[in-house]
């Protein structure tokens, strides 16, 4: 073992390697942390850190204490916490490893702000994960909406429990507390970063700027015998379900067949199909009749007892989840 990488430099290499193409990862036992040495860190292993996809100019290594950070340019020395579980790795080859996913995740909790914390445990738990887009600069000169990056599928690499469990478990570790917070309102099998934002505004309270509409279940089938009944978010408390209707996926006319088919199945199970489109999910504005439809079904009246959010709350709660 050469270093263990961890923060962003981990999180671009988690990224890469397990998105659709790449070359996945693997668990390691529990071996014990060893000090880098200058050497270590030089052009060799940052070349292959490089090619295991970090994008990143610093590079992120973690070390067993603080009298073991390496003074060196471009490179962050992170002393974390002992685990008080027994730890694992993850090893991406070549002599690098990185944190298991439970210790990467409360430790770069520090640098996270509370939305992107929640935001990254949506991605870790979901079935989807961030890479730079590859078509950015011809989308931009065509006049597209071009983004810079754009979400893949791939399988969740981690639960909302295991999270939470390591978390507790470990107070010892900086991160460990913002990272509870977080993990309040998350959950798993989110499909995309966008129904993660519109579970985040269900599941927060009116104070941070939500509906306050929890509990709810990601990736929920109503039924064991057809997935055309699955619901995108579906809220345990009045059992309503919320649809987002994805702006790339969900403009042709095949899909919204199947749309409208999947609707009708589940209104026929009795439940009520609510759907949010990607501008209301970024306009507050456009949302508030998005209540006024969910007052009119009989199952959600024991749901929303309250009017619409104040102005200011519903600003600061979805408009800060559009900027990750």
């Amino acid at each position: 073992m050469d270093i263990c990488i961890c923060d962003v430099t981990e999180l671009e290499c988690l990224r890469a390697a397990t998105a659709p193409g790449g070359p996945g990862i693997n668990q390691t036992g529990g071996s014990q942390l060893l000090a880098p040495g200058a050497t270590s860190v030089g052009p060799a292993c940052r070349s292959r850190v490089k090619a295991l996809g970090s994008k990143s100019k610093t590079l992120h290594v973690a070390v067993p204490s603080a009298k073991d950070r390496l003074t060196l340019p471009d490179v962050a020395c992170h002393a974390l916490g002992k685990a008080t579980t027994p730890e694992s790795y993850i090893d991406f080859g070549g002599g690098i490893i990185g944190l298991s996913i439970e210790h990467f995740y409360v430790s770069i909790c520090c640098r996270l702000s509370f939305v992107q914390r929640m935001l990254l445990a949506y991605e870790l738990c979901g079935y989807y994960t961030i890479v730079p887009n590859p078509d950015y600069d011809e989308e931009a000169k065509s006049g597209e909406k071009a983004y810079k990056a754009k979400a893949v599928a791939r399988a969740p690499l981690a639960t909302v429990e295991r999270l939470r469990t390591f978390a507790k478990n470990n107070p010892q570790i900086r991160g460990s507390k913002l990272a509870l917070k977080a993990l309040k309102y998350a959950a798993d099998s989110a499909r995309s970063p966008e129904e993660a934002r519109l579970a985040i505004v269900m599941l927060l309270p009116h104070s941070m700027g939500g509906y306050g509409r929890g509990p709810l279940v990601m990736d929920y089938a109503s039924t064991r015998e057809e997935t055309l009944k699955k619901c995108d978010i579906f809220l345990l408390i009045g059992r309503i379900d919320i649809e987002y209707q994805s702006d790339l996926y969900h403009a042709s006319r095949e899909a919204l067949r199947s749309d409208s088919k999947r609707a009708n199945a589940l209104s026929a199970l009795g439940i009520p199909v609510v759907t949010v489109t990607s501008e209301e999910l970024r306009d507050p504005e456009l949302s508030i009749p998005l209540w006024s439809t969910w007052e009119s079904c009989k199952t959600a009246s024991c749901v929303l007892g309250r009017a619409a959010l104040p102005r200011s709350a519903r600003l600061c709660g979805m408009r800060c989840l559009t900027r990750w």
